[in-house]
């Protein structure tokens, strides 16, 4: 296997006294980094690639350090500082060129099923190494064993873990990372284990819906504009030159369809230049500007039905970390920092750091999410309800099992109504077409005679 070429990371780190310090060290990978550190006698707090830089919203994250408070973002109710947006940013994104080295080849089965094996062999009383050894020796996937290889070298070295798996935060999410550190903590592991499988499971078959139901109206599209560009592009010419012939004059819904048809003959690269450099750009900027993500992700709710699928499953996947996270024993002012961090909206993101940080001021968990008014009320008067008779987790699950339900019934609705849609669509664009063709036809024959 090819060396890694080492990069400079910085980091803070705690020495034996208690005081924090900073520096950088060299490594090939965020765990090596972490083992290094701790060689030097600290325990690493946090560590970064040195060169990574991050544009929010025009500020690189060294001008916005400088900076206590930022201008509130529109409609929300507190200041969100830089550097929160800056950690929903890396939370969620991660270092772009590990990503797409590494995501891309890595699936959230291929995790899940990782993590089911290493808790039976767990179970079963077998050293922490060797259960790396025997879980790593079943996987075919070359990139997931070199990260698999990678943590077990920093647990062989001394790193706690969920240090090591935490140590490059693109592949585990911070909800395992959390729970293997309680779990450590507690000597608790292997119930924190079975807990975090049965919650990732159940969201992996929420989200294997949603990609369904956002798939089929996607592919319909795709069919219904190569259709439209097949007409526009052969059958429309044929009409034309037809026209040219005898010289017919033409009115004004045909001289448009023949304009739209000589795009497409004529011009169909730069149609589809513009297309495809557009869907990039919006990427990139989606992927690296939070203001932008950020008023996209809020846009998403008022899309018809998929802003109700979207509402609703964020809510159920919302309330069942939480729960989730009560479960296993986290205070809630943790807890809610870690979900704003785990949410993949940074709208909703947002908001819950701002719950977290009403909380924090002492304001009990309903009262912060009704004045974030980002929440149903329903959910709202359940979460009040839990906290005044003490079952606030149970209550959380039944509304996270209710949303689910909900989501299923809105995919439904979704899929129900594609067809018809398009067919509507279809019908009214291509007998639009149709009709614009054949208006000359009808004075054809005053021509020719």
């Amino acid at each position: 296997m090819a060396r890694v070429k080492d990069v400079r990371w910085s980091y803070t780190a705690r020495n034996a006294d208690g005081v924090i310090s900073a520096g950088i060290v060299l490594a090939s990978t965020a765990v090596i980094a972490r083992v290094k550190v701790r060689n030097l006698g600290l325990e690493p707090l946090d560590v970064k690639k040195k060169d990574a830089f991050w544009n929010i919203g025009g500020l690189s994250r060294n001008k916005a350090k400088g900076k206590s408070a930022e201008k509130n973002l529109k409609n929300f109710s507190d200041e969100l500082r830089p550097d929160d947006i800056h950690s929903l940013v890396e939370a969620q994104t991660g270092n772009k060129e590990n990503k797409k080295k590494v995501k891309k080849k890595i699936k959230d089965k291929d995790v899940t099923v990782f993590i089911k094996q290493f808790s039976v062999v767990i179970k079963s009383g077998v050293p922490l190494l060797k259960a790396f050894d025997i879980v790593i020796n079943g996987i075919e996937n070359k990139s997931f064993v070199e990260v698999l290889t990678d943590i077990r070298f920093g647990i062989e070295s001394g790193l706690s873990l969920h240090e090591s798996f935490g140590a490059d935060p693109k592949i585990f999410d911070a909800l395992f990372i959390n729970f293997l550190a309680i779990g450590e903590q507690g000597g608790i592991l292997e119930p924190l284990l079975a807990k975090y499988l049965e919650y990732k499971e159940k969201t992996d078959a929420i989200k294997r819906k949603v990609k369904s139901a956002l798939a089929y109206p996607v592919i319909v599209m795709i069919v219904a504009t190569l259709v439209l560009a097949v007409i526009l592009g052969f059958v429309v010419p044929q009409f034309e030159e037809v026209f040219k012939s005898v010289g017919a004059e033409l009115p004004a819904p045909t001289l448009i369809v023949i304009a739209l048809s000589d795009v497409v003959v004529n011009y169909w690269w730069l149609v589809l230049f513009l297309v495809v450099a557009a869907i990039i750009a919006f990427r990139k900027t989606y992927s690296t500007v939070a203001r932008f993500r950020f008023f996209v992700d809020k846009f998403i709710f008022r899309v018809p039905l998929f802003g109700e699928l979207a509402m609703k499953t964020l809510v159920s996947r919302w309330t069942r970390t939480l729960s989730l996270l009560f479960a296993a024993g986290v205070p809630l002012n943790s807890a809610l920092k870690s979900i704003a961090f785990l949410v993949d909206n940074y709208f909703y993101g947002a908001v819950t750091l701002n719950v977290q940080k009403d909380v924090e001021s002492g304001n009990s968990l309903h009262v912060a999410m009704e004045t974030s008014d980002a929440f149903p009320v329903m959910v709202n008067q359940m979460v009040a309800v839990g906290e005044e008779a003490g079952s606030l987790e149970f209550l959380l699950l039944s509304i996270s099992d209710y949303y689910d339900q909900e989501t299923e019934m809105v995919i439904e609705t979704i899929l129900s109504l594609i067809e018809p849609v398009t067919i509507v669509f279809l019908g009214v664009v291509l007998g639009a077409i149709i009709v614009a063709i054949y208006l000359p036809l009808f004075h054809l024959g005053d021509v020719v005679g």
